[in-house]
């Protein structure tokens, strides 16, 4: 009950660190820190610590050739998942961006239903259902003030986060997740740095303010939950990890209200409890005891 209790404590503060990655991409855009600069520097940031960690020996690297392959893939995989989430923060607020974002396990029902010849049982239709819901009465009760760019854009994103989950579950089999999350890190890190330099040109963050906002989102939103993430992992069971999880969003747009005074709406709320909803009963029907992918680690969102 003491390492259920311990567990449960790490993985809320888990997703609550990933729920400040919208705050911090708000942040940076009303600081005028553009995307070139803000997402190479937080994941070189944050690969560099995870680096260290396994020099010392307490974090995991991919073993073989083709383990870093695959890892580096789903760091590709990851780079269009984030990249796709911050573009939608230009057209949504960060809390409804991330509500949005939390479709992903609709997604990954089906793509593993398609790809990995996973069965489909009435609790996970009844979880897509509410979580396609969720979105359609989010843009439904309020079509003249919800972006469709941006809802498009946060779809997008939660489409490359199914991807990265279906592909973790496919390579978790023989990596541990610490090591399937140093690879996937590094490939983040590469690819950021390519995109970087092909758009506006790889430069340092210019002032207090920019580097606050960079040291913020690396730490805050990136090294610090994914260590109490797997300290959490390591003590608690797969499906309580899942619906523990589930307090990412609500951080998420609660900080957004009390941060950044975004409005939080009736459609909001209601499409929100409909998405979490899908999202618990996913979580409760896979209550196997299987350990959760790495992709549940990852940076959600972000």
């Amino acid at each position: 009950m003491r390492q259920a209790t311990t567990g449960t404590l790490l993985v809320l503060g888990a997703a609550a660190g990933f729920g400040t990655i919208g705050i911090f991409g708000e942040l940076a855009i009303a600081a005028g820190l553009s995307l070139s600069t803000l997402l190479p520097a937080r994941f070189a940031l944050a690969t560099a610590f995870v680096l260290a960690l396994a020099a010392g020996g307490r974090w995991g690297l991919p073993d073989t050739g083709r383990q870093w392959a695959a890892t580096l893939a789903l760091g590709v995989v990851y780079t269009g998942l984030t990249l796709a989430y911050f573009a939608s923060l230009d057209y949504l607020t960060a809390g409804l961006a991330t509500v949005v974002l939390y479709t992903y396990p609709a997604f990954v029902v089906v793509l593993s239903a398609a790809t990995l010849d996973e069965s489909v049982s009435t609790a996970t239709l009844a979880a897509l259902g509410c979580s396609l819901a969720g979105v359609v009465l989010i843009v439904g009760v309020d079509p003249a003030g919800v972006s469709l760019t941006g809802v498009a854009l946060a779809l997008v994103a939660a489409g490359c986060y199914a991807v990265y989950t279906v592909g973790s579950r496919t390579v978790v089999a023989s990596l541990a997740p610490r090591s399937l999350m140093s690879g996937a890190l590094v490939g983040t890190t590469v690819s950021m740095t390519v995109f970087g330099a092909l758009a506006d040109g790889l430069a340092l963050p210019a002032g207090t303010e920019q580097w606050g906002i960079v040291v913020g989102i690396a730490v805050v939103g990136t090294v610090l939950p994914l260590v109490l993430f797997y300290e959490g992992v390591e003590r608690l069971a797969a499906s309580r990890v899942g619906i523990v999880s589930t307090v990412e969003p609500l951080v998420t747009v609660a900080l957004g209200a009390i941060v950044l005074d975004e409005r939080i709406t009736p459609g909001l709320l209601a499409g929100g409890t409909l998405v979490l909803v899908g999202v618990v009963l996913v979580q409760r029907d896979r209550g196997d005891g299987r350990p959760p992918s790495d992709a549940g680690a990852a940076d959600r969102g972000s």
